[in-house]
């Protein structure tokens, strides 16, 4: 397979299309299914489940193209792991719903997304879906307790 950045766009295609989820979930062996199906709906649907089980993960792993590996392994870590508590649900819509593009440039690769936490590191922060250069320029613009820098 080709490893050129195409390869790690997602398509626009696929969101919130149930045609194209079942038909996905129908390659999969018949144990892995309902992690495919509820993987599939993690990632493409904007009103999908907002959190991924490991196990489901783990299950649908063998089925997953490489851009989705990236992307479902990153996000989860955020709504499940570790980083539940500083990411969570919000940071999951943030990038589902930018469609897994930079909000402010249109970067599609995604493995330079990033999620950024608009107001700083705060409990109540609404995050956005940017690529590595265009947060670290609203990052340096901004020194570190929110103040102006530049």
């Amino acid at each position: 397979m080709n490893k050129d950045s195409n390869d790690y766009t997602i398509p626009m295609d696929r969101f919130n299309n149930t045609i194209y989820l079942l038909s996905r979930v129908a390659e999969a062996d018949l144990p892995a299914v309902g992690s495919m199906k509820s993987t599939l709906s993690f990632l493409y649907l904007h009103e999908g489940p907002v959190n991924l089980p490991r196990e489901r993960l783990k299950a649908s792993e063998p089925f997953l193209e490489p851009r989705e590996l990236v992307i479902v392994r990153w996000l989860q870590t955020r709504t499940n792991g570790n980083l539940r508590s500083k990411y969570g649900a919000k940071a999951l819509l943030a990038a589902r719903n930018a469609n897994y593009r930079c909000v402010t440039c249109g970067f599609s690769d995604v493995r330079a997304l990033h999620l950024d936490h608009i107001d700083g590191h705060t409990i109540d922060t609404d995050f956005a879906c940017l690529c590595a250069n265009c947060h670290n320029i609203k990052s340096r613009k901004m020194d570190w307790s929110g103040d102006k820098k530049y």
